[in-house]
């Protein structure tokens, strides 16, 4: 039985679709699998206060979130899971065959839930083999001082995979004798065909604007708005409350998610799942960043040579919304690098 290792019961779209990508890649390919259930009670905690917080004045919101927190448990435990184990010492008394740690920014030791959790760099994995895939660093720089003890656990994998460059050079440095590897390969969501999920929304004419927090300036906002009344689209925010949206669908599933997502006419995001669902489904979009979000995601759009639909400025949203993205030569990228990443798993997990 293969065991992974990840962020899968946190309240975010691309967290949980990633995990859920990798498992059913796997099943689809006749190897069974199930998620190691680790997370400490800090981590939780910390999440649950951060997702609850914007409700705090307000008891409808509050409702509707609590409503997404119960939307998301539901379909984690769908999902194959050992015992839970909150304590990474406790992880010693297991023993497992092979373990898949990835995919997702768990190598992000400053900016996570729980702080430094050497965990998710195979500390107290009892295994016989180790493979990351696709994880990443997220915005931690990988030239950065990292603590010792992560540069030396960082050679008890026997496979290393990441989804970005940042992380690449990281795991560079942190395994300078590594012979094959480390490899640079696509996250889960782009390597699994979700047609049998996805569930379609019931309106048309929209854009999807999806974010975790951040917002856009002011300027862009409202050359947002006007571009949309101009085009006659509603405006809709996907998981979370803006006051300037036309609508906020905060309780939809992560399926229903991805039909937004896939049917939008513009989608409008900082987030790295927004952008890489925008890609696999073809829809237009554009985004806004801050330093967190600069290493994954333009990373991503430096590798598909779409590094311009990045807003700078609030003159960029009428020029993008004008401009029709070429997807002939992203899909010919992701045509191979698709199977590049499904055949560096597919062995990894093979090799003896």
């Amino acid at each position: 039985m293969i065991k992974i290792l990840t962020f899968f019961d946190c309240y975010n779209y691309g967290a949980y679709l990633q995990a859920y990508a990798l498992h059913n890649f796997l099943l689809d390919n006749d190897l069974d699998n199930e998620f190691i259930n680790y997370r400490t009670k800090k981590s939780i905690e910390n999440e649950r206060v951060n997702e609850l917080q914007p409700g705090a004045q307000n008891f409808e919101l509050r409702l509707k979130i609590l409503l997404k927190i119960y939307s998301f448990k539901y379909h984690q435990r769908k999902l194959k899971k050992t015992k839970p184990i909150y304590v990474s010492a406790d992880l010693k008394n297991e023993k497992y065959d092979k373990v898949i740690i990835g995919s997702d920014q768990i190598w992000c030791y400053t900016q996570e839930w729980g702080g430094i959790d050497t965990t998710y760099f195979s500390d107290n994995i009892n295994a016989n083999k180790i493979i990351s895939y696709a994880a990443s660093l997220g915005p931690d720089n990988y030239n950065k001082q990292h603590p010792r003890s992560i540069l030396r656990l960082m050679k008890n994998f026997d496979h290393v995979s990441v989804r970005d460059h940042n992380t690449l050079n990281f795991a560079k440095l942190a395994r300078p004798d590594d012979k094959i590897g480390p490899h640079l390969v696509l996250d889960p969501t782009l390597i699994y065909n979700f047609d049998q999920e996805i569930e379609e929304p019931s309106i048309k004419n929209y854009i999807v604007f999806y974010s975790d927090k951040l917002e856009p300036t002011d300027d862009v906002i409202i050359a947002i708005k006007k571009v949309a009344k101009e085009r006659s689209l509603s405006i809709i925010s996907l998981g979370k409350s803006y006051d300037w949206c036309d609508e906020n669908i905060i309780t939809p599933s992560p399926f229903l998610w991805m039909g937004y997502m896939k049917n939008a006419d513009m989608i409008v995001t900082c987030m790295f799942h927004g952008l890489l669902f925008s890609v696999k489904f073809q829809r237009e979009f554009m985004m806004f960043l801050n330093v967190h979000r600069k290493n994954k995601c333009l990373d991503f759009l430096n590798r598909i040579g779409l590094e311009n639909r990045v807003i700078e400025k609030s003159d960029d949203v009428s020029n993008l919304f004008n401009s029709t993205i070429n997807y002939t030569p992203v899909n010919s990228f992701l045509k191979t690098e698709v199977e590049y990443s499904q055949n560096f798993l597919i062995r990894a997990l093979a090799d003896t």
